[in-house]
């Protein structure tokens, strides 16, 4: 029998491929994934091991920072061989305008010189490392980018904001700089590094020891600090870098599943009407005395084969998927340092694994019932042969059953907030399988549905169409429903995304009921706490904005911590009037005042409650409000800020303009230039990157979805290339009863036109569906008003699976109006 099964996938290699490529696609992808993931760790452990290149030990503090006098000690214990001491401070680095660099609000940093060569933490790709006062190197992603030139000057702040002008003379490797945020960074001499950010203590002491050094004096000349050897610190770069992958990673692999089933559904059609064409050779095999085992074993056989052969290519397959991931993330954003593909042998497992488990897993319930073929069937014709499906009362029962209680979790679901989102997506699921249950009694009706005005209006070969994609409901069942999978995720995400996208926009005018907010380009601690910038605007702005008429309030803000998330603001009382006030929904900001305060909306406050807030001493509830336009659930009068924390600058000022917002701009944007360390941002800056953030999660989801399809699109052509071969009588009669080639290949693209049509329309209406009921239960947990459906993209989706699904069929169809009709209808 396994000859026979051998024999099999010989003689029907050509039926097959389509469905191996199905195979391969799904395989690629998912070990494509595993193979970026591998590269891009290995890639951001090595770019991360710079810094512990030729290192024993690293020192580090148990608290705050190290004293230089540690390095001195470290020096003294026999055996050490090199110490480099390393500073890190906040620096901020200036562009040719003037403007301020930050990345995501970090300042950039500046860092101390090596202490030894050999346990320098960065290369020099160009120039020298400083070597004198008013030096400095640069590192060569912001060199590049600002289009700075060596033995140029380079302006720096330090920690007061003030401008400080160095030479710059050298270029740092720093690789993708993952390790500082993508910041600008600088290295400077001893002097210059802590005039400039005021720290002149260590983060952390790299050592090299000679062979055979016990680490154990190490640790007895700093007992105040920890000393950790290199094994442990080399296994926190790996989860380190294991962390900058994980994330994107485990999308990628549910994704990769999403298609791998879309696959089992390609499989399933492809064996079970390989069974029924089949049906006199499988009976010819049980009269010569083969077992229904024996039977079963073979179908199976061949399906192992198959997924086998298909999963090495799809393994191969998946070093270019691989490298697509890997540059893909190159143009979002996301640097990855440059590595060779790297393919572990748990990468290879699951793909040789994953595609003859699909393989077997699809071809099972045909095997089964290719069994069961009774021998007399042999003298049968084989289209008589296609196995008969659930009896039409059960398949409605289960279906009816599992969309019932998949919409009563939805219902549910959806009045539970976020909480209650897993339960709207396993309804749907529950919702889904009972559609795949009633599938074979309902898609019929569908195409005839969707074929009847094209049949009207286009004659005979789109009316034959519709008939040959009802004659058999099991097959277009699981042809539809697999093309289903892919559109019904894209129009979940698109809905969700399209929702986000209004929801945010209402958010953002709303809180952003100001023209303008200017504030610190990076805020208090962006470094750290020790390291900190000057985050506040100085009161010289707020006194040169008010002389300007272009500007109606210009209201200062401040804000402090207090602890467990929570953060006490104030504004001051010209700030508590028009567009700026927040949004009151029970109580009087008027009656702010000392031993007074206002919070956000709390179902477990009232007013008159007494609350404890830290500082803030005990204080009386007498307002409580609901969308404000700065962030923080605590707000207070300006006297009682003042009397708590005493009397300072402002970390925010807000603004609004008399006139048009765009010559404001211009005035405002004039009054800042010469304070660098301010940014202004505006609602429309707001929205645009907002925009231009979802668009482009739109394009990712898109993207990967579209795997699913193509592998749906797959599954059309391999259905639409069997059927050719099982109807070449059929076809033949039809062109000596005057049907012509042209009309014989419009049949052919309609029916697969009808298909996906069907597919790609349930899976456009079902997803937003879903997508709609997850989107309200979010509005009802965070914010008002209904879901966004955007109808113009669901018909886009819909529209290119169903040119996609007519794509696939031109080669079949080709293939049956070259055939010979004297030979076709000779053919059993």
């Amino acid at each position: 029998m396994l000859r026979v099964a051998l024999a099999g996938l010989r003689a029907h290699t050509a039926r097959l491929l389509l469905t191996a490529c199905a195979i391969m696609v799904g395989v690629s992808f998912l070990a494509g994934s595993l193979v970026y993931g591998d590269t891009a760790r290995a890639a951001f452990y090595d770019d991360l091991a710079r810094s512990a290149r030729n290192v024993d030990l690293v020192i580090r503090p148990t608290t705050g920072l190290l004293d230089p006098s540690v390095t001195e000690r470290v020096r003294a214990v026999p055996g050490v061989r090199a110490v480099d001491p390393r500073v890190v401070g906040a620096l901020g680095v200036l562009d040719a305008g003037g403007r301020l660099l930050t990345r995501d609000g970090h300042v950039g940093y500046g860092l101390s010189l090596p202490g030894a060569p050999a346990l320098s933490r960065f290369d020099v790709a160009r120039g020298r490392l400083p070597a004198a006062p008013g030096e400095v190197a640069l590192d060569r992603k912001t060199v590049e980018d600002q289009k700075f030139g060596i033995n140029t000057p380079l302006r720096v702040l330090d920690r007061q904001g003030a401008p400080h002008d160095l030479t710059l003379v050298g270029v740092l490797d720093l690789g993708v700089n993952r390790q500082f945020n993508g910041s600008a960074v600088a290295a400077l001499t001893t002097g210059d590094l802590t005039a400039l950010t005021g720290t002149s203590r260590y983060t952390e002491i790299a050592v090299s020891v000679a062979p055979g050094t016990d680490p154990e004096r190490v640790r007895a000349a700093v007992p105040d600090a920890r000393v950790l050897p290199a094994a442990q610190v080399r296994a926190e770069l790996a989860w380190r870098a294991g962390k900058y992958v994980d994330g994107f990673l485990r999308v990628l692999i549910a994704f990769g599943l999403v298609a791998l089933t879309v696959s089992g559904f390609v499989i399933y059609n492809t064996f079970a009407m390989l069974a029924a064409q089949r049906g006199r050779e499988l009976a010819l095999l049980r009269c010569v005395g083969a077992s229904r085992l024996q039977v079963f074993g073979a179908v199976l056989t061949e399906a192992a084969g198959l997924g086998v052969v298909a999963s090495l290519g799809g393994l191969a397959l998946s070093l270019l998927v691989g490298w697509g991931l890997l540059v893909s993330r190159e143009f979002v954003g996301a640097r990855i340092p440059a590595h060779a593909l790297v393919v572990g042998g748990p990468t290879v497992a699951v793909a040789v694994g994953f595609g003859t488990l699909l393989a077997l897993a699809g071809a099972v319930v045909p095997a089964f019932g290719a069994s069961r073929v009774p021998p007399l069937t042999a003298l049968r014709h084989a289209a008589a042969l296609e196995a008969r499906g659930r009896p039409r009362a059960v398949r409605l029962g289960v279906a009816g059953t599992l969309a019932a209680v998949g919409a009563g979790c939805g219902a549910v679901g959806t009045a539970g907030g976020f909480g209650g989102l897993p339960l709207v997506l396993g309804g749907a699921m529950l919702v889904f399988l009972g559609f795949a249950a009633a599938a074979p009694l309902v898609v019929g009706r569908l195409v005839a549905l969707v074929g009847w005005v094209p049949g009207r209006l286009l004659g005979a070969p789109v009316r034959l169409a519709a008939v040959n994609a009802r004659r058999n409901p099991r097959r277009t069942a699981a042809t539809t429903t697999a093309l289903m999978i892919g559109v019904t995720l894209m129009s979940l995400f698109s809905v969700l995304l399209a929702t986000a996208r209004t929801q945010s926009g209402v958010e953002l005018r709303e809180n952003f009921r100001v023209d303008f907010r200017v504030a610190p380009a990076a805020p208090v601690g962006a470094v750290s706490e020790r390291t900190r910038v000057r985050a506040v605007v100085p009161r010289e702005v707020m006194t040169a904005l008010r002389t300007h008429p272009e500007f109606d309030v210009v209201a200062p803000v401040r804000t402090a911590a207090l602890g467990g998330g929570r953060t006490v603001w104030s504004v001051a009382p010209e700030g508590l009037r028009g567009p700026i006030r927040p949004e009151v929904t029970a109580g009087d900001l008027g009656a702010l005042g000392p031993g007074t305060v206002a919070l956000h909306r709390d179902p477990g406050r009232r007013l008159g409650d007494q609350v404890a807030l830290g500082p803030l001493g005990t204080l009386t509830v007498v307002a409580l409000y609901d969308d404000a336009p700065v962030d923080g659930g605590v707000l207070v009068s300006w006297d009682q800020f003042d009397r708590t924390y005493g009397a300072g600058d402002a970390h925010l000022v807000l603004v609004t303009a008399t006139g048009t917002p765009v010559e404001a701009r211009q005035v405002l944007d004039e009054v800042v230039r010469a304070y660098p360390l301010l940014q202004v941002t505006g609602e429309a800056d707001q929205a645009e990157a907002l925009a231009g953030s979802l668009d482009q999660l739109l394009g990712i989801f898109a993207a990967l979805l579209g795997m699913s399809v193509l592998i749906a699109v797959f599954g059309i052509g391999n259905t639409l290339a069997l059927s050719v071969l099982e109807r070449t009588a059929e076809s033949a009669t039809l062109r000596a009863l005057g049907l012509s080639r042209r009309q014989l290949r419009g049949m052919l693209l309609a029916e697969a036109g009808l298909m996906g049509a069907v597919g790609a329309g349930s899976g456009a209406v079902f997803g937003g569906a879903v997508g709609w009921a997850a989107a309200l239960g979010l509005i009802n947990a965070y914010g008002h008003g209904s879901p966004t459906v955007p109808w113009g993209q669901l018909a886009l989706f819909a529209t290119v699976a169903t040119v996609a699904a007519m794509t696939a069929a031109v080669l079949p169809a080709r293939h049956a109006a070259r055939a010979s009709i004297v030979t076709a209808v000779s053919q059993p």
